[in-house]
């Protein structure tokens, strides 16, 4: 089973390419831009964390779960996709995250 990481990413790239570029010319504020990937982020993480806690349980409960089945096939591709998202969350927040950092490196 192939997973077409280009094929999940170009669609997250555009859509926060987009998103970017009408905050940049006023035409939506930056806490909207910045709401909209931290829902896209949440939805993708509850996504991919339940769909896990689903297999585990399944497996708790002595279910088998093939290998290419499609619970394992969407929680990957969602999983991919988050992956790009966190990435997205970690670009916009990188100024926070430098002041967190320096911040607890003084302790």
């Amino acid at each position: 089973m192939s997973y077409d990481t280009i094929l999940i990413a170009t669609p997250l790239i555009i859509g926060y390419l987009v998103s970017f570029a009408l905050y940049r010319s006023n035409t939506i504020k930056k806490g909207l831009h910045i709401r909209i990937w931290n829902i896209i982020f949440l939805i993708t993480f509850l996504l991919v964390v339940g769909m896990g806690i689903l297999q585990a349980s399944l497996l708790d409960l002595g279910m088998y779960i093939p290998q290419g089945s499609e619970l394992n096939f969407w929680h990957q591709i969602v999983g991919i996709a988050f992956t790009i998202i966190l990435f997205i969350h970690i670009l916009d927040y990188r100024n926070s995250l430098k002041r967190l950092l320096k911040s607890t490196g003084n302790r």
